[in-house]
């Protein structure tokens, strides 16, 4: 397919999965919009790695003003997009009963609701032109473990399959649930993704290019008939 004409949009983009994804896209010739929140050196130096294709643009993507500027600024400089990948989110670290209800909220406005506005825009703007979304879950929501994180995308994942459905027959919208993967959130447990990864039926732990793939597969026309489906890609660790 002709990514040239594409215009894509990675909300968290600048770290992790997001980078990859961001940097998958845009070595493919498509126009990235980087979205990122806090990382701006980040951002700054993948753009100019892809000078003229990936465009960073600050803000917090779980408030509806900021993602109206978003677009705003995309369409500006590199006319609509019809690509969404919403990657931006939290993790988890507080254990139950420590979690308090506002912390559960903190999670899911940023795991959730977020996706949601960020879809939600996207669908308004393309005025009935075909699109693809594709949502980061978690294979977390197969193999609890935090409650408010796991819940978060628990949700996420529903709502994937119910926005597939409302955003039918011009939109696809899918989801990919990456199990361990080597990104800086391990920074400081290289022990547990180690022994994570030798838990796997592949015995291994995934890459943030390995997630990237799967994105971009799903975002393509070669996934033209897929939509409203979760993704697991995990090595088969939510099987062991």
């Amino acid at each position: 397919m002709n990514w040239s004409e594409r215009v894509v949009l990675v909300t968290g983009g600048a770290r992790g999965i997001g980078r990859a994804c961001v940097e998958a896209f845009a070595s493919r010739g498509a126009r990235v919009v980087l979205n990122y929140r806090t990382s701006g050196d980040e951002a700054l130096a993948i753009a100019a790695d892809y000078r003229k294709t990936v465009f960073p643009v600050q803000g917090d993507v779980s408030r509806e003003e900021a993602i109206r500027k978003l677009f705003d600024a995309a369409v500006t400089e590199f006319g609509a997009i019809d690509t969404l990948v919403n990657n931006a989110g939290i993790v988890g670290r507080t254990k139950f009963p420590d979690l308090t209800g506002d912390a559960f909220l903190d999670m899911l406005n940023a795991n959730t609701v977020g996706p949601y506005r960020v879809t939600r825009e996207f669908f308004q703007r393309l005025e009935g032109r075909p699109g693809a979304v594709v949502n980061i879950g978690s294979m977390r929501a197969f193999l609890p473990t935090s409650v408010d994180y796991a819940a978060s995308k628990t949700a996420l994942h529903n709502m994937t399959v119910s926005l597939a459905k409302a955003m039918a027959p011009k939109v696809r919208v899918n989801a990919v649930a990456p199990g361990f993967t080597d990104t800086d959130m391990h920074a400081g447990s290289r022990d547990r993704l180690d022994a994570e990864g030798k838990k796997a039926l592949l015995e291994r732990y995934s890459t943030p290019q390995d997630i990237a793939d799967a994105v971009t597969f799903l975002a393509s026309d070669r996934a033209r008939s897929i939509t409203g489906q979760v993704l697991l890609v995990d090595n088969g660790r939510s099987l062991a």
